[in-house]
């Protein structure tokens, strides 16, 4: 029953993961229309409102400690806010094989979080597993055709800086608040609501400081592309990624989103009619190998502590 439970979460990672491999293309048409951050405070405001229309239709509970509104609000201004920015400006800077892998090596930076605040000592399964799913990534990307990046150093940086977020996103969306009980959490849909406010809002903020960012010239086909990003890469995306981490660990489920880049192929190969090569093909067994492992495996404990019942969570604490 326990293995079921965990196979749906990593499938719902999963979808997230296939769900994002598609806006990396998206926000590359829109961006001449819209600025960077422009394009973030109207993507996000967007699918938080959607999300919470639909908490209230079906009486989803929104009312919860300040605690935990506190986390959600830090989630939201970390993870998305302070993520996509970084995401978008390094991009933007550096070349598309770049950000691929340096994404790439998120998992890693996210088990040296694990093992420093939460200390869990990465099980070799989960070192092994995400060295062998950057190697996958490596090998789907390492026949791309070389760009002309001047600015190349500062997208590395930024892209590097988004990984830090990312973890720090992680970390805080897995931590429970302290003195809320599980009656007075806020659910899946909620948070994902919240967050996503949270989320444009940071955005808002950041144009009147960066206004090169702020670039409005909208016309139809940027209308349906941003409407796609709003409701597919963020309110869905965010929405599956959230329902993931309430059984993953972090690091597990950072490292589902190595297939970003496979179902990138995919696409490449359904949409552009783009011929799959056999490196790209082995590279992409690779990182599902690799991402089978660190899923199966679990990190362990660092340190004495007193032997406990662990009682898993209910169901209930992960509904609206």
């Amino acid at each position: 029953m326990r293995s079921d439970s965990t196979l749906l979460h990593i499938s719902a990672v999963a979808g997230a993961a296939l769900l994002w491999s598609t806006s990396f293309a998206v926000t590359k048409v829109v961006l001449p229309n819209v600025g960077e951050l422009t394009l973030g405070a109207i993507r996000f405001l967007a699918a938080a409102i959607l999300l919470i229309i639909i908490c209230l239709l079906v009486r989803a509970r929104l009312r919860a400690p300040w605690r935990a509104h506190a986390a959600v609000a830090g989630a939201g201004l970390v993870g998305i806010t302070i993520y996509f920015a970084l995401e978008n400006y390094g991009v933007a800077l550096a070349t598309a094989t770049d950000a691929v892998l340096i994404v790439a090596s998120y998992p890693v930076m996210t088990m040296l979080a694990e093992a420093i605040f939460h200390r869990r000592r990465p099980a070799p399964t989960n070192v092994v597993g995400a060295l062998v799913a950057f190697a996958g990534v490596v090998l789907v990307t390492i026949d791309e055709p070389a760009q002309e990046t001047p600015h190349r150093p500062w997208g590395i940086l930024f892209l590097f800086l988004g990984g830090v977020a990312w973890t720090a996103y992680n970390m805080i969306s897995t931590r429970k608040p302290v003195n809320v009980s599980p009656s007075q959490r806020l659910g899946v849909l909620p948070t994902t609501g919240l967050q996503n406010l949270w989320g444009g809002i940071g955005f808002c903020l950041l144009v009147p400081l960066l206004p090169e960012g702020a670039t409005i010239n909208l016309n139809a086909p940027a209308i349906w592309l941003i409407a796609y990003l709003a409701v597919g890469c963020s309110a869905l995306a965010f929405l599956l990624y959230t329902f993931g981490l309430t059984a993953l660990k972090p690091s597990q489920a950072v490292a589902v989103l190595n297939l970003v880049p496979v179902f990138g192929v995919v696409w490449a190969v359904v949409i552009a009619g783009e011929e799959i090569t056999v490196l790209k093909t082995v590279g992409a067994i690779t990182v599902i190998i690799g991402v089978a492992m660190n899923a199966r495996s679990s990190p362990t404990r660092t340190g004495k502590q007193r032997p406990q019942i662990s009682t898993p969570p209910s169901r209930k604490d992960f509904q609206p």
